[in-house]
């Protein structure tokens, strides 16, 4: 119960500081055509509509809490890893390449998840490559490179 209310704080927290942040976005046209911070804000907004509902029936379902199993633990420590590294991805991104950082992140998500790094690893890069590629070429979003 504690988990849920913390998490989903947390989500509304980072949603709202999201949907803040959107009104920096460019605005809408004078003919009625909206601005980029349209989307972001209504997502952030039905984030945290969700997130108020899981609060809510969190603190209304007061049921006994009951000591997690190992594998819980081992999960929880993955999960973790996994978003300190989405966290060192974030604040790397604008000094290194993109295929360079998205490669040693996907690598590095595979090492915690304990994939099969003869296929994994050689998969991330060219994901990398792919991702970086039709961002930059089909729908014309410039990556750090």
């Amino acid at each position: 119960m504690v988990g849920e209310i913390v998490i989903s704080l947390a989500a509304v927290i980072i949603c709202a500081a999201a949907f803040i942040n959107a009104f920096s976005f460019p605005g809408g046209t004078s003919d009625g055509v909206p601005g980029a911070g349209v989307f972001p804000q209504a997502l952030c907004s039905i984030i945290i509509l969700i997130n108020l509902i899981l609060i809510f029936r969190a603190a209304r379902d007061k049921k006994k809490t009951e000591p997690a199993a190992e594998e819980q633990k081992i999960g929880f420590r993955r999960l973790a890893l996994i978003v300190l590294c989405t966290a060192g991805f974030i604040v790397l991104w604008g000094s290194l390449h993109f295929v360079i950082i998205c490669s040693v992140y996907l690598i590095l998500v595979g090492l915690i998840l304990k994939q099969n790094m003869k296929t994994y690893a050689p998969g991330a890069v060219v994901s990398s490559v792919l991702v970086f590629y039709i961002f930059q070429e089909f729908l014309n979003v410039m990556l750090n490179n």
